[in-house]
């Protein structure tokens, strides 16, 4: 970089050094200014005497640029310091012209006294105190002129004690203390210049500190300051004395508080029944990560429900003490009860009744008996019960470890209500108590056929890259694998990676078999490899088959003669507003005008949904109306043959 050198003299000399670092130490750059100002003056210059002044602060020898932000084309103030025989020889000049001065004043006035007599005559301290200013600098400059080499102390007035020694007086004396004695270990402020005795000060020092000393009142406080390549201290910041620096509990990372990325939309928010592709056993690292995947939609409540739908989901994370679990049955509290006004995320006890509303009504619900704020309810047979979809957290540990995973939240499959009941809970008051039954096909996680199920599908933990702090090596693992779509692990075929790799049933390959208007996405899906069905569906539903209008899964899909898969009413609506044109694409499909979009239905791609997603084409398909003569025929009536 470029500095500008602007030597203080009357001529005001500039000069420009080059190549410069701003690691560079400062006395390097006094000799590189010394030879830019002995070229452009034609007079030598020792570095030793030359003065930089920046910012208005003095460059001292050992610093670097760098510590006092010095950048390009900063201009450095330059003095040249006097030598000492030039500094002598400049005090003998002022005495010179002090003597030629006195003796004009001893011609003037002729009954001043004279220069000898001056300097050894004495002052009383009456005669002192009635002295002004003036008087004061014609003594001081008579004494010089006797060859004194001493100069008197000046004497300050203090304007608020008069300088009287028996007097505490915090403006002349101790600023804490008042005294005046103990001069030896008295300090003054560099800044601001009030006293101050060592023994008096907040932290007593013992010996007097060397270089510059400032009080409490002028010091600045360097913490968060980092200068040079200091590193920043965080053991001395406001947030380190803070009630939260010295909790020891793991409030989750803030995982809870964090946002979704995606939303499950192969399915409804009210499904009620198995997600497609999830499967009994599979874990996630937090709640966000269930939430995302359809499982249980509320990332923080336990019941996924309302008080005029049943309820499709819930988790078990040890709330309450009254909750039991049997592995295949577990009674379950429900939710209320507790203060949680304010930020009481701590409330132990429970200091209200529960009431059968909102959550707690779902569940209600669900039950196959009808709904009794009272006393509760009981199904007559249980298997009519709406299945609830249920997770256990690794929170339940503490209560019943048998079933309870290590890590995250796991799906155990589905369950069904077998009563629901009002009793007093531990705390007196009263709880609403529901008793789940498990009615799934699959095998149970804990039990030996369902870890064989798990190994044999690969299921693995999701949302593991999530926590960098313990799962770095998996993410270095995974760090050359490409994104198979939206949240979905594939990788090319061609790799060699030794894990489970979803692979389509022979039943499903023979209806994308016939999906023939859909080759080249068969392909690409078929290119690539997904570790499990979640990973399958996702890519399949989330990037392949998404709506390139409504950016949803297609709906009554229309494919084009370019491939594209769209919504018929969204097809149909873009052909009224911009032609016959491919939403995707603008490529021309003028072939679908002449016919209904309905008879373009591809029927191929809605089998090939419902085999994968069985609740996909229930909002939308439309009923099969028997006319009258398919009537007769079932019948067994004679028809006209008008009708």
């Amino acid at each position: 970089m470029r500095l500008r050198i602007i030597l203080c003299t009357d001529e005001h000399v500039q000069v420009h050094i080059n190549n410069i670092n701003r690691r560079e130490k400062v006395e390097d750059v006094r000799v590189k200014a010394a030879q830019a100002l002995e070229a452009e003056c034609g007079k030598p210059f020792d570095p030793e005497r030359l003065s930089f002044i920046f910012s208005g602060k003095q460059l001292a020898n050992g610093m670097e640029l760098f510590h006092y932000d010095v950048r390009h084309d900063d201009s450095l103030l330059t003095y040249v310091r006097l030598a000492a025989d030039a500094l002598d020889d400049a005090v003998l000049d002022d005495n010179a012209m002090t003597v030629d001065s006195a003796s004009k004043v001893k011609d003037v006035v002729p009954n001043s006294p004279s220069i000898a007599s001056t300097s050894t005559m004495e002052v009383s301290p009456s005669a002192d105190r009635n002295l002004n200013r003036a008087d004061e600098k014609v003594l001081a400059s008579d004494a010089g002129l006797a060859g004194s080499k001493e100069e008197p102390e000046e004497v300050v007035k203090c304007d608020h004690c008069d300088n009287t020694i028996q007097s505490n007086c915090k403006h002349c004396g101790c600023y804490y203390c008042g005294l005046k004695d103990d001069e030896e270990h008295t300090l003054a402020c560099d800044e601001c210049g009030s006293f101050f005795h060592m023994r008096c000060l907040p932290e007593p020092l013992d010996k007097i500190p060397e270089g510059d000393w400032y009080c409490e009142l002028c010091k600045n406080d360097h913490t968060g300051i980092i200068v040079g390549e200091q590193k920043l201290d965080l053991t001395k910041g406001r947030k380190a004395k803070m009630p939260s620096a010295k909790q020891t509990r793991n409030w989750g990372g803030g995982m809870a508080c964090v946002g979704t990325t995606k939303t499950c939309n192969i399915v409804s928010k009210d499904h009620v029944g198995p997600i497609p592709g999830v499967r009994v056993g599979q874990l996630w690292r937090y709640r966000i990560n269930v939430s995302e995947s359809g499982i249980h939609r509320p990332p923080v409540a336990g019941i996924s429900g309302s008080s005029t739908k049943p309820a499709v989901s819930i988790v078990l994370a040890g709330g309450y003490p009254e909750d039991t679990d049997c592995g295949e049955e577990f009674i379950y509290t429900g939710s209320g009860g507790y203060d949680l006004s304010g930020n009481k995320r701590m409330a132990k006890v429970q200091t209200f009744d529960q009431e059968l509303t909102r959550q707690n009504r779902s569940l209600a619900l669900a039950c196959a008996a009808p709904v009794d704020e009272k006393n509760g309810g009981k199904a007559n047979d249980w298997k009519q019960s709406s299945p609830i979809r249920v997770c256990r957290s690794f929170k339940i540990a503490k209560l019943h470890p048998k079933f309870a995973p290590k890590e995250g939240v796991r799906y155990d499959g589905l369950h069904r209500i077998v009563k629901y009941w009002k009793e007093k809970g531990v705390s007196g008051f009263y709880v609403w108590r529901y008793l789940f039954r498990r009615d799934d096909p699959e095998a149970a996680p804990w039990t030996e056929e369902g870890k064989a199920n798990i190994l044999r599908l690969g299921i693995r933990m999701i949302g593991e890259d999530m926590d960098t702090a313990k799962n770095s090596a998996s993410k270095r693992k995974r760090a050359g694998e490409a994104t198979g779509g939206k949240g979905s692990r594939a990788t090319k075929s061609g790799s060699n990676a030794s894990r489970y790799i979803f692979k389509p049933t022979p039943e499903l390959l023979e209806l994308i078999r016939l999906d023939k208007d859909n080759v080249r996405l068969w392909s690409n899906m078929a290119d690539s490899q997904y570790e499990s069905e979640t990973a399958y569906l996702e890519a399949l539903t989330e990037n392949m088959l998404v709506c390139p209008i409504c950016q949803e899964l297609t709906q009554r899909p229309c494919t084009t003669s370019c491939g594209h898969n769209i919504c018929y009413a969204c097809l149909q609506s873009s052909m009224k507003s911009f032609g016959v044109l491919c939403p995707m694409c603008r490529g021309d499909i003028s072939d679908m005008s002449d016919v209904d979009l309905k008879k373009r239905l591809n029927q191929n791609l809605v089998n090939v949904l419902q085999a994968l997603i069985p609740s996909y084409e229930k909002d939308w398909k439309e009923p099969v109306v028997a006319t009258k003569l398919q009537r007769a025929r079932r019948s067994g009536k004679t028809v006209s043959a008008t009708a």
